[in-house]
């Protein structure tokens, strides 16, 4: 084994926590502001969230490379490709639209409210995201014995910001996101590209990853193995067990692994 590809959201950096922390930071705001509920209205975020990003043109577009709908809440999705552009010229009422909707479930559908909120809750979180504690330690220890990559689904610009922020590119040896190649994990085309980069075989490389279907499955199709970063200590789906080499329940885990 020469190099270790790892995932990035809920592998490295915390994602559907810093999600929940912002989203009650701007509904307690909103209820400190205007009386409204804030556990109503945070549900009722979420919910109008997921129904208008299933329901969006770009849904299947941001399915493809791993784009969820808490993150349209979040990102500006800037790029040059043509899906790209027309996801940046949609994002803005999507966000907009969510909270408004929500809003309205209280009586309370003021527009200039919903586009301040949903601003605030793009800027709460990237203030709530972070690294899970061991991260830095074990990349900088694993980083003078393998080649390290990072292989993440989502928008260029989101995910290229997220490792900036936590300057995790002095880690790895390579970088890729799912937008920027066109089609995300567990697509064997995304595999191939950071295999490439890293010039190595599918046989030389482990995939550490938090996801059973993208991460895990999806690097088995090429013949790698497969960690799985399981922090929250779930029971495995069946359906993948075959695929999971090992099993740990932080980074920490890899230095018996290895």
């Amino acid at each position: 084994m020469t190099a270790i590809i790892f995932d990035l959201d809920e592998t490295l950096i915390t994602d559907d926590e810093a999600t929940a922390q912002a989203l009650a930071r701007v509904c307690l705001s909103a209820q400190k502001e205007c009386g409204l509920d804030s556990g109503r209205l945070q549900e009722a975020v979420y919910q109008q969230a997921q129904h208008l990003w299933h329901d969006s043109p770009m849904y299947d577009y941001c399915r493809m490379l791993g784009i969820s709908a808490s993150e349209g809440l979040l990102g500006r999705f800037s790029g040059a490709q043509p899906q790209l552009q027309a996801l940046y010229r949609w994002i803005p009422d999507y966000q907009h639209a969510t909270w408004r909707r929500a809003l309205a479930e209280q009586g309370a559908g003021d527009d200039a409210l919903a586009t301040r909120l949903a601003s605030l809750f793009a800027q709460e979180r990237r203030v709530c995201q972070a690294l899970f504690p061991e991260v830095e330690q074990t990349l900088r220890d694993l980083h003078q014995q393998y080649q390290l990559a990072l292989l993440t689904n989502g928008a260029p610009d989101l995910q290229r910001e997220k490792i900036a922020h936590f300057n995790l590119d002095q880690y790895f040896d390579a970088v890729v996101v799912s937008g920027e190649v066109g089609v995300g994990k567990p697509h064997p085309a995304v595999f191939r590209a950071v295999l490439d980069q890293l010039a190595v075989s599918p046989q030389a490389a482990f995939m550490v990853g938090d996801n059973l279907r993208r991460d895990i499955a999806g690097a088995a199709q090429l013949g790698m193995r497969g960690i799985w970063v399981n922090r929250y200590k779930k029971e495995i789906d069946p359906a993948y067990a075959t695929y999971v080499h090992t099993q740990i329940t932080d980074l920490t885990g890899l230095y018996q692994v290895l």
